[in-house]
C-alpha cells in the first residue's frame, strides 16, 4: 500500500522519494525499502499509525484499529507534527508543491472546526494546523493556484492568532506579503509585511522571521518604485539575519542568506540595477548537487533575466538549458511560468543568434511535457 501511495499518478511523473515518506513514518529509507519489498508487516501499532498517516479508511483495513481510535486524525500534533512538517518542507524543496499538496491536505482535515471554535483545540494542535495550512498555501501557490493558496494562508492566520504565537502570526503575514507581490499588488505586499513586523516587535527567537519580513518589505518598496526605502530595508534584513538566536521553533520556516539574496536580486532587478543583481546571483547559483532545487531554479531564472538585460544572450541560453535539466520532475508551476517568461525575453534574439531557436524549441517541448501541472488541485 505504501509503494502504491508513493507511485500514485497524482504525485507526478516521479514517485514520492522513499526517504521523504520514510520521514513521515518515523523510519529510515532502508527500513521503508524492506517494508515495501519484504514479508508482510504484522506489528499492529505501527500498521495503525501508518494507516492514519496515509488516511486509509478503517473499513478497508484487514486489521482493526485500537478501540475508540478509528477516527483519530493523523498524528501531527505533539512530537509527530514537527517531524511531519520537516519532512514535507524537505521534499517540497526538491520535487515541488504540486507533488505534495494532496498529502498536506489529508493532514489538514484534522483541524477542520466550525467557524469560531478552533480556539477550543489544544495549543499544539493549533500550531500544527496553522503550519500545515501555511505549507498547503505555499504548495497551492507553487502549483499555480494563488486563490487557493491565499485561502490556506488566511486559515493559517486565524489558527495562529488563536494559538497566541506571535512569531507564527508574523511569518504567515510574510507569506501573504509574498503572494501579494507575486500577484503584482505592491500595496498589499507592504501592508502584510508591516503588519508582520508589528506583530513580532521585539519577540525573542524571531530573528529569521524578522529578516524575512524586512526583505519582503523591501520587495514591496521596489515594486512601488521607492528605491530609497527599498535600500534601507535590505540592510535591516541582513542585520536581523546576522543576530545570534536560539534554534527556531519547529513551526517556523527556515530563512537564510540564500533566501535573502534571492529577495535582494528580485528587488535590484525591479529597480533596474542589473549589474548589482548579477553580482548577487553569481554568488548563489551553483552547479553542485543541492536539495534546494526550486530555490536554485528561481535564482537561475533571475540570472537569465539579468544576463539578457546586459545582452549576454549566449550565456543566458546556457543557464536556461541548465535550468530545464535541473527542474526535470519538479512540480512547480511558478518555475514553469518563469521559464515561459524567459522564452518571451529570448524570442526577440532568435534572428541574430542560432542558439536561441534551438532553445525555444526545447522550451516548447518542456511546456508540453509539463502540461500535467495545469490539472486543477484537489479541494479539501
Amino acid at each position: 500500500m505504501i509503494r502504491a501511495y508513493r507511485h500514485h499518478p497524482y504525485h507526478g511523473r516521479q514517485p514520492l522519494p522513499q526517504a521523504t515518506v520514510a520521514g513521515w513514518f518515523g523510519v529510515t529509507q532502508a527500513q521503508l525499502s524492506r517494508v515495501e519489498t519484504g514479508p508482510p508487516m504484522v506489528h499492529l501499532d505501527r500498521l495503525a499509525q501508518w494507516a492514519r498517516v496515509m488516511g486509509i479508511p478503517a473499513h478497508i483495513l484487514w486489521f482493526r484499529l485500537p478501540p475508540g481510535r478509528d477516527n483519530v486524525p493523523p498524528p501531527v500534533a505533539g512530537e509527530a507534527g514537527p517531524h511531519l512538517l520537516s519532512a514535507l518542507r524537505c521534499a517540497d524543496r526538491q520535487i515541488g508543491g504540486r507533488n505534495l499538496y494532496r498529502a498536506a491536505l489529508a493532514h489538514i482535515s484534522a483541524f477542520s472546526q466550525p467557524p469560531g471554535q478552533s480556539s477550543a483545540l489544544p495549543r499544539p494542535m493549533l500550531l500544527a494546523g496553522a503550519s500545515l495550512h501555511e505549507m498547503a498555501g505555499w504548495m497551492a501557490h507553487d502549483s499555480g493556484d494563488s486563490a487557493t493558496g491565499r485561502q490556506h494562508f488566511r486559515d493559517a492566520l486565524a489558527l495562529a492568532v488563536d494559538s497566541g504565537d506571535h512569531l507564527l502570526v508574523g511569518q504567515i503575514q510574510g507569506s501573504l506579503s509574498h503572494l501579494a507581490s507575486h500577484d503584482g499588488n505592491a500595496e498589499a505586499a507592504l501592508s502584510h509585511a508591516v503588519a508582520g513586523l508589528h506583530e513580532i516587535a521585539d519577540k525573542e527567537g524571531g530573528t529569521r522571521v524578522r529578516a524575512r519580513l524586512f526583505a519582503l518589505q523591501a520587495r514591496g518598496f521596489a515594486a512601488s518604485g521607492r528605491a530609497t526605502d527599498c535600500h534601507s530595508s535590505l540592510p535591516l534584513a541582513e542585520t536581523a539575519l546576522a543576530q545570534v538566536a536560539a534554534s527556531p521553533a519547529a513551526w517556523l520556516s527556515p530563512f537564510d542568506h540564500i533566501s535573502l539574496d534571492i529577495e535582494r536580486a528580485r528587488c535590484l532587478l525591479r529597480l533596474g540595477d542589473v549589474t548589482a543583481a548579477l553580482q548577487v546571483l553569481d554568488d548563489i547559483v551553483t552547479d553542485e548537487p543541492t536539495p534546494r532545487v526550486r530555490s536554485q531554479a528561481l535564482a537561475r531564472t533571475l540570472l537569465v533575466t539579468a544576463l539578457v538585460g546586459q545582452a549576454r544572450v549566449e550565456e543566458a541560453c546556457l543557464v536556461t538549458h541548465q535550468t530545464i535539466d535541473l527542474t526535470h520532475g519538479l512540480g512547480s508551476a511558478v518555475v514553469l511560468d518563469q521559464l515561459r517568461h524567459l522564452a518571451l525575453l529570448l524570442r526577440s534574439h532568435s534572428v541574430h543568434l542560432p542558439d536561441v531557436p534551438q532553445l525555444l524549441d526545447r522550451l516548447r517541448d518542456t511546456f508540453r511535457e509539463r502540461s500535467w501541472m495545469a490539472v486543477p488541485l484537489p479541494m479539501g
